[in-house]
C-alpha cells in the first residue's frame, strides 16, 4: 500500500449558485401552477403530466434546500421540510379533484373551485417557503 492518500474533494455549488437555482425553480413552480389551472379549465389531458412535473420541481427544490443547508427552512413554523411534503400532498389533492371533475360532470364546478382554492393555498405556502430563504 502506498502512503500517498489522495483526498476526495466534493465540488459543491456555491451558496450563490444554489440560491440562483432556488429562485429559478421557484419561478418554474409558479408557472406550472398557472398551467395546471389552465389545464383544469380546458379539461386538458396534460393535467397529470403537469402535476408530475410540478412534483419533480418540488423535489428538486427540496434537494437545493438541503444542499443550501438553509437553517430557516428547517426551523420555520410550518415544520420546515414538512412544508415541501405538504406541497406534494396538495398536488395529489388537485389530481384527485380533477378525477372527480371527469367522473361527476354535475358537480364539476365545485371540484374546479376546490382545485383553484388548493392552487391558491399552494402558492401561498410556496411564497412563505421562498420568504424563509430570502
Amino acid at each position: 500500500m502506498s502512503n500517498n492518500i489522495i483526498p476526495i474533494i466534493r465540488h459543491a455549488p456555491s451558496r450563490a449558485v444554489l440560491r440562483e437555482f432556488f429562485f429559478e425553480i421557484n419561478h418554474q413552480i409558479v408557472h406550472l401552477v398557472a398551467r395546471i389551472r389552465g389545464a383544469v379549465m380546458d379539461n386538458d389531458e396534460h393535467f397529470f403530466e403537469l402535476c408530475d412535473e410540478l412534483r419533480s420541481q418540488i423535489s428538486e427544490l427540496g434537494d437545493i434546500c438541503r444542499d443550501y443547508a438553509q437553517p430557516e427552512l428547517s426551523t420555520d413554523k410550518d415544520g420546515g421540510k414538512e412544508s415541501l411534503r405538504i406541497l406534494i400532498l396538495m398536488v395529489s389533492h388537485m389530481e384527485l379533484m380533477f378525477l372527480y371533475v371527469r367522473k361527476n360532470r354535475a358537480s364539476d364546478t365545485h371540484y374546479r373551485k376546490e382545485i383553484n382554492a388548493t392552487a391558491d393555498e399552494f402558492l401561498h405556502r410556496q411564497a412563505r417557503i421562498t420568504a424563509s430563504v430570502v
